[in-house]
């Protein structure tokens, strides 16, 4: 696969910064990015105060079929944005390599890349149920059960034994996950109880799709631009096909929860909340890219466990949604878990990577 020099699009930045500092700075703003989205879509799927004054959002209840319904408005602006806009810029020889799949020795990568997609699909259906039904900031440290996730996986799958330390740290994970959970009395809530699940599946998704990145990057080390693009190819075909078949479908009409439901006068605010989702997406997309390019995917990964702590506060601060103490304990535990695991993790592979 074609190789490109990434440096040439961001000059005036190298003429700044180190470029540790730099990636370090970009991957930062990455994670916000990422975590305005969750944000984003709270509003979307459940009516909130921004600033705590104005009243917006709320466009469709967090359902199966509404949840489905955003994420193939969602994917219709970003599969367009990525493939001729975006994608040529980060890779030029982006079509190139997509055509070479269609040769009969790719299919085993393709297969591999779909699946991805598939997963990744079940995971964003998903987490938009629970960021509609529990506040963001703990739909996504419920979330963040993956890299433990993964870890199991690779043990299954690789025979990657996790070691003691390791298994420390998924503990103390498990642990930050259980005190981000409110107190008993909202245990009763079906809402509540349809939240913390969801995103616990969401995470187990992501995990798989997770694991099927890591197999084509490395074994088939194919570019995350173009395998970006299939994935939510895949995503949009898959939530667009669910869409005709639950609301179309005689049989599968009778299932009201996958159905999506949107009252005529709210289409304009719903569009233009996707919009910014999907270019909020995007950019952290991007900002994420460049600073792997500059600071390696390794520290990359331990930045991103940052994910949490950015996704509390930014909607605390638009939404005014508040964590307890024990909650706010909680996901700094998660946090600081996931950098810890990304980081022993790294850290082995590095002294494989040597004893070869």
């Amino acid at each position: 696969m074609s190789k490109v020099d990434y440096s040439k699009f961001c000059p005036l930045l190298q003429r700044q910064f180190s470029n540790q500092g730099k990636g370090v700075i970009l991957v930062l703003l990455a994670s916000v990015m990422l975590s305005l989205q969750n944000v984003v879509a709270r509003v979307i799927l459940s009516e909130q105060y921004l600033f705590g004054h104005f009243r917006v959002g709320g466009w469709i209840a967090p359902t199966l079929g509404n949840s489905l319904l955003v994420l193939v408005m969602r994917m219709l602006l970003m599969v367009p944005l990525l493939a001729f806009f975006v994608g040529p810029q980060l890779y030029p020889p982006l079509w190139l390599d997509l055509m070479q799949l269609i040769q009969v020795k790719q299919r085993g990568l393709l297969s591999r890349i779909i699946g991805s997609g598939l997963f990744l699909f079940v995971s964003q259906c998903f987490m938009y149920i629970a960021i509609g039904n529990i506040p963001a900031g703990i739909a996504i440290t419920v979330f963040f059960i993956y890299p433990t996730v993964i870890v199991l996986l690779s043990w299954l799958l690789f025979g990657e034994r996790p070691t003691c330390v390791l298994g420390l740290g998924m503990l103390v994970l498990y642990l930050g996950c259980f005190l981000s959970i409110p107190a008993p009395e909202s245990l009763k809530s079906a809402n509540f109880l349809l939240g913390v699940g969801t995103a616990m599946a969401a995470g187990i998704a992501f995990s798989f799709n997770v694991i099927l990145t890591q197999i084509c990057s490395q074994k088939f080390n194919f570019h995350p631009v173009p395998f970006s693009l299939i994935n939510i190819s895949t995503t949009l075909v898959l939530s667009g096909f669910s869409i005709v078949v639950f609301n179309y479908v005689p049989f599968f009409k009778l299932l009201k929860i996958a159905r999506f439901s949107v009252e005529p006068s709210v289409w304009l605010s719903l569009w233009s909340s996707v919009l910014v989702l999907a270019l909020v997406t995007v950019a952290g997309y991007l900002l994420n890219n460049y600073g792997i390019f500059l600071v390696g995917a390794s520290l990359s990964s331990i930045i991103g466990s940052t994910g949490p702590i950015f996704t509390s506060t930014l909607a605390w601060l638009f939404l005014g949604e508040s964590l307890g103490s024990h909650q706010i304990v909680g996901m700094l535990i998660v946090s600081l878990s996931v950098a810890a695991i990304s980081f022993h993790k790294n850290k082995v592979q590095a002294i494989k990577n040597n004893s070869t």
